[in-house]
């Protein structure tokens, strides 16, 4: 049976793994908003739009990171709360 400390180890390693992936998403969100931006100055605004829509998901995609770190955080407050009570 697992101890609620083991519990907390285990939602706070979820909400490093979650913070790492955020930070990939971001670093991919910069290189397309760079790529887009080379291809608007080379006039190939086809390819500039596709990539615009793959910024836009690489957003929406951070920002669901973050609301999913948000709740792991929560679930571990939650986790400590019945530790101490």
């Amino acid at each position: 049976m697992a101890s609620i400390d083991e519990v907390i180890a285990s939602i706070s390693a979820g909400a490093d793994a979650v913070n790492e992936i955020q930070a990939q998403v971001e670093g991919s969100k910069a290189m397309a908003e760079e790529t887009m931006g080379q291809l608007q100055a080379l006039n190939v605004e086809g390819a500039a739009a596709a990539v615009g829509a793959c910024k836009d998901q690489l957003e929406e995609c951070s920002a669901m990171a973050a609301a999913l770190h948000n709740k792991l955080i929560e679930a571990a407050t939650a986790a400590q709360s019945a530790k101490q009570g």
